[in-house]
């Protein structure tokens, strides 16, 4: 039977140190950095005003994901019998990936209507912000990549992987459901639209109540990347 009270004890069974979480923070930031300076050495306009959006969300997302893999790797996963099932890349039963695609869907359909009835212009920015890459075939590949892998799968590892399981293994699975949602919605914060950071926590809580249902970070990965899924699929053709 589907539940999706959350359970008292973590979800996965490692309890991530103060170690573990500043040494994956810090690995990730300066793996990130490094590999960025190279790449701006070897091509100047990659993030530059006048580059194509899209392409440079990619090379963001790729930079990101690259270095909280490898962080999480070598401070973890790399050192363990578990490997990566220690903070819950583990196989889920195929119902639960269901369940994650719905609920993303229901996230965005919520979001695109309180969107679309309060005149928030949310959606209207991110077509305006990449407007070249929906209009263009490489650019919404670059958005699909960026927006429905690379950057659920990375802030998953790490929101709920490595976050949601530090505070969890010292308040509580409550504590740290609702602690990793309030950091996680701070990705959203715009300074001319504070309500955007609103939902940030909502996505942060149905992420981080599937991962606790299910132990398994792939069901919120799917969650996150039917999400990002949809709204590109709607910038570019709704």
């Amino acid at each position: 039977m589907i539940s999706f009270k959350p359970p008292p004890q973590l979800p996965v069974g490692y309890q991530v140190s103060v170690r573990n979480l500043f040494g994956i923070t810090f690995l990730s930031v300066l793996i990130f950095v490094v590999l960025g300076v190279i790449i701006v050495q070897l091509d100047p306009t990659i993030f530059g005003p006048n580059r194509n959006r899209a392409e440079a969300l990619l090379w963001f997302a790729l930079l990101l994901t690259t270095g909280v893999l490898i962080a999480t790797g070598y401070v973890l996963a790399w050192r363990t019998p578990q490997r990566w099932g220690i903070i819950g890349l583990t196989r889920p039963e195929p119902r639960w990936i269901v369940v994650a695609v719905c609920v993303g869907t229901v996230l965005f359909f919520l979001g695109e209507r309180a969107d679309h009835a309060f005149a928030l212009g949310i959606l209207n920015d991110f077509r305006t912000e990449f407007k070249d890459g929906l209009s263009d075939q490489m650019g919404l590949i670059s958005l699909f990549a960026a927006r429905m892998v690379l950057l659920p799968l990375t802030l998953e590892i790490y929101f709920r992987g490595i976050l949601f399981n530090f505070f969890a293994g010292r308040f509580g699975a409550e504590a740290g459901l609702f602690v990793s949602a309030i950091l996680f919605a701070g990705l959203f914060f715009r300074p001319d639209l504070s309500i955007s950071m609103a939902y940030g926590f909502i996505y942060g809580l149905a992420y981080g109540i599937l991962f606790m249902r299910t132990g398994s970070l792939w069901v919120s990965i799917a969650a996150h990347g039917t999400l990002g899924a949809l709204i590109v699929a709607k910038a570019a053709w709704g």
